[in-house]
């Protein structure tokens, strides 16, 4: 009786024990609603004793705190009702309990099973799984006034009465109010709906036979991972009180919590959506498809597991054991999946539109959980991040929360629109979306939030990431891969302790500050092919192949203002493997491992082969440790690179790496020893002749998004240190620059190559403003083949600095015919220290026809 507040003791009066055959009304009561008769009359019950009345507090003067009148009748009209339905629920009892024994019932009752909130728990063996008996089919959804929420309502008169009578408006929901309730569903709806399904409805239903969802406005959390098969479990209701909503918790065998549903109200989950990222992130799959639309036959053959040939051969794993594939998908819900869209959407993230018919059952809210749900899973698929996963399957995201609204019926055919909010990688593949579903008159009938699915591998919390199972992805040669793209991810900005449980080094502990590959739309390394240690004790002689996928239009050849492939590309494909190679195959990054510990490039040269165009191809690249260095607090390596495509190299050089403590990194002094060396144009005395400034923001020639890296700059046409040309460019360093969040992880710095590009686009400048590309066939320019770059960095630039200039001296114009050739060498300063030097910076007009390209 504990559920019904009050002991079920109305205050001031002590009920009849309930064998008698009608309830007395209160005195009060009967003057509000008049005789009552007894329902119930002709029915046994067992004799029962009823307890003493509890004592009723004191109150020093009533009609100070509240009109007792009022409230005596609200409290006698609730009551009334209460007692009414617990002894309906003892006759419900009652004639089950006859049934079972083989008698009759009693006289006038119908067959009745008792309600599963009224059943003991049943005695499961953990160990074991089995299924559960079959359970009766869920009560309707139309509510009897006065019967299903009596006890939410008197928990709210109890909480208003001691609100007003001790003067703390708070009002917490009493733990004794909760109901338990442990049972195992059919081993048929976990292998026909899912685990994470089977779940939720577990949890819908037992708040709808409390009484306490009474709206379609839900939020769903996810605390564990859902269980895949037949297991035990528990479920908590909580009826909730004023400020506190109704809750259902389902627990595992072990007494996890799984998750946790909850009852709102209408409109409370509406709310306007987030804004769309400055840059949006692009998510890069392992795998493309030209395929934008699936029939029911295709969702059929991607649950079965035939996903080569719905969506094409680089999405098969014929060559993976049967246990290794991707499980098995639950029963369909989709018709039709009519559009995918990867950068569609309100975040340009994706945007993919189904159809789904409703199965009847009465489970609303969570069939459409399960059918926005179905739609990512299928998103995942069709991004090919199964690639990277030993049996791969869906799960709800561990940590999310889900809101569903439903704001009609659910009849009919349904739309369901889902845009892709978020995808990545850590901890593991996921997606979060928005959905809106409509009728087919078009009206939107439910609307949900923050949906989100993940594809987790076997097993699930696998610690090394799954490394001795790399294999099932294939290289573009078709050979096993020593490492995937959740790997880099993981390398980017994953969890130090997997790194190092990766590394085969369980149990080091490590300071979070870690050398690491870039992050996001920066990380230019996506598959290890081959690594060797080699032989020397130094490690001299090891190498390492890894790949990377380049997209046909990737960001930094759509923002760069001559849309071929920049040096900053180039450099940051060509450097990131050491990062790899280095910081975590020959375990550099385990070195120091109670302080920080980062990498920085020091210098480096590299040399255009040919002029590719490695746009929508994979590029292989290659790299060999020359020399290691051991100092104290500080470990050089020197690395020989070349990055080829389609068997052919294109681009090669050497780079010197150093990885180091905090305290060694502080003694950089920059190019000129410390000395505080000023620009050219600084030294001049008077302001040179021909100065012009230029206004560099919106200049789409130039860079435009994240390569939009020039702003205020001076150009002198015949000044410099070779009096061929002079731009000088300053700009402020801002905390919130796009390239601080992506390198690195836990270590901002802006990389060194997007000083080297910015020198380029001055070049750039300088021929755009002066003329030079004046009746040129094509006025874009681009690296040059055969001309060797070359740098050198004494120092980095952090958030908390001020200012970035750089300055470009051109050495030579050379003009023929339609061809025009700029030669440029360069430095870079950090407030007034010049930081960076390069030499030999070459920007050459295109070829007749040729586009793009390096």
């Amino acid at each position: 009786m504990d559920e019904l507040g009050f002991e079920g003791t109305p205050v001031g009066y002590a009920p009849q024990p309930i064998a008698t055959r009608s309830v007395a009304p209160h005195p009060v009561a009967a003057q509000a609603i008049g005789p009552a008769a007894d329902p119930h009359a002709g029915v046994p019950s067992p004799t029962t004793t009823a307890p003493p009345a509890r004592p009723v507090p004191a109150v020093r003067d009533l009609h100070d705190v509240m009109d007792t009148d009022a409230l005596a009748v609200r409290m006698a009209q609730q009551v009334q009702r209460a007692h009414a339905a617990v002894v309906e629920a003892h006759r419900a009892i009652s004639a089950w309990q006859l049934r079972r024994l083989g008698s009759p019932a009693p006289h006038g009752a119908p067959p009745q099973t008792p309600p599963e909130a009224a059943s003991p728990p049943a005695v499961l063996a953990p160990a074991v799984p089995r299924q559960a008996p079959q359970r009766p089919a869920p009560p309707p959804k139309a509510k009897v006034p006065g019967a299903a929420d009596y006890g939410r309502a008197l928990n709210t008169l109890k909480a208003e009465w001691s609100a007003k009578m001790t003067g703390d408006a708070r009002s917490a929901e009493p733990e004794s109010a909760a109901r338990t309730a442990a049972f195992t569903p059919p081993t048929t709806d976990w292998a026909r709906l899912g685990g994470p399904a089977v779940v939720v409805r577990a949890a819908e239903r037992r708040l709808r036979e409390t009484g306490a969802l009474t709206s379609g406005h839900v939020e769903v959390a996810w605390h564990e991972l859902p269980p895949s098969g037949p297991v035990p479990l528990s479920s908590s209701c909580h009826p909730g009180g004023t400020g506190t909503p109704a809750r259902c918790e389902v627990r595992d065998g072990d007494g996890r919590t799984l998750l946790t549903v909850s009852a709102g109200t209408a409109g409370s989950n509406v709310g306007e959506r987030p804004g769309v990222p400055r840059y949006p992130r692009e998510f890069k799959p392992p795998a493309r498809t030209s395929v934008d639309r699936l029939t029911a036959g295709d969702l059929d053959a991607l649950a079965r597991g035939d996903v080569a040939a719905v969506l094409g051969s680089a999405f098969g794993q014929q060559h993976v054991a049967p246990g290794l594939r991707p499980e098995p998908w639950p029963e369909r819900l989709l018709e039709e999946v009519s559009s995918i869209s990867p950068r569609g959407g309100h975040w340009r993230q994706g945007l993919l539109t189904a159809t789904t018919l409703p199965a009847g059952d009465g489970d609303d809210w969570p069939f459409t959980l399960e059918a926005v749900s179905e739609v990512l899973r299928v998103y995942l698929f069709h991004r090919g991040v199964h690639l990277c996963l030993p049996g791969a399957h869906a799960v709800p995201v561990p940590g999310g929360t889900a809101r569903v609204e439903l704001l009609g019926p659910l009849d009919g055919p349904l739309g369901l629109r889902v845009e892709i909010s978020e995808a990545g990688w850590i901890p593991r593949p996921f997606v979060t979306a928005d959905a809106e579903v409509t009728s087919a008159e078009g009206e939107t009938v439910a609307r949900l939030r923050d949906v989100g699915v993940a594809l987790y591998g076997r097993p699930e919390c696998e610690p090394l990431l799954h490394v001795g199972d790399a294999g099932i992805r294939l290289t573009s040669a078709g050979s096993p891969a020593y490492s995937t793209e959740m790997h880099m991810a993981h390398a980017s900005e994953g969890d130090v302790a997997q790194l190092v449980a990766a590394s085969g080094q369980l149990g080091t502990e490590l300071c979070p500050v870690r050398p690491r590959l870039p992050r996001g739309d920066f990380l230019m390394i996506d598959r290890g092919v081959e690594v060797k240690q080699g032989t020397a004790a130094d490690m001299t002689g090891a190498y390492g192949v890894t790949e990377y996928d380049m997209p046909s239009d990737p960001w930094y050849c759509r923002e760069n203002g001559t849309r071929s492939v920049p040096a900053l590309a180039l450099m940051e494909i060509s450097l990131q493997p050491a990062g790899l190679l280095s910081a975590l195959t020959l375990g550099v990054a385990l070195q120091h491992p109670d302080v920080p510990y980062v990498c920085r490039n020091l210098n480096g040269k590299g040399t255009l082969l040919r002029d590719a165009d490695p746009r929508g191809t994979t590029v292989t690249q290659r790299l060999t440790v020359l020399s290691v260095t051991d100092l104290p607090g500080a470990t050089l390596h020197r690395y020989r690179f070349e990055l080829s495509t389609g068997g052919l190299p294109f681009y090669e050089g050497e780079a010197l790496h150093g990885y180091f403590t905090q305290e060694v990194l502080d003694l950089q002094q920059g190019m000129d020893s410390g000395r505080r060396v000023p620009p050219w144009l600084d030294r001049q005395g008077t302001p040179p002749a021909g100065l012009r400034r230029v206004d560099a923001r919106d200049d789409a020639r130039l860079g435009t998004g994240r390569l939009a890296l020039l702003e205020d700059l001076v150009l002198v046409p015949g000044g410099g240190d070779h009096r061929a040309g002079y731009m000088l460019c300053t700009k402020p360093v801002r905390a919130d620059d796009w390239y601080f969040h992506h390198h690195f992880f836990r270590d901002p710095v802006m990389p060194g190559s997007a000083g080297v590009q910015m020198l380029f686009q001055q070049v750039q400048a300088f021929a755009v403003h002066t003329g030079l590309t004046g009746g040129l066939p094509d006025p874009e320019l681009g690296l040059v083949t055969g001309e060797q770059l070359s740098w050198n960095y004494g120092a980095q630039i952090l958030p908390e600095h001020q200012q970035v200039r750089g300055e470009v001296h051109i050495r030579k114009v050379t003009r023929k015919r339609d061809r025009l050739l700029i030669r440029a060498d360069g430095s870079v300063w950090r407030d007034d220290l010049r930081i960076y030097h390069v030499r030999n910076i070459v920007l050459g007009s295109r070829p007749a026809g040729r586009k793009g390209g390096a």
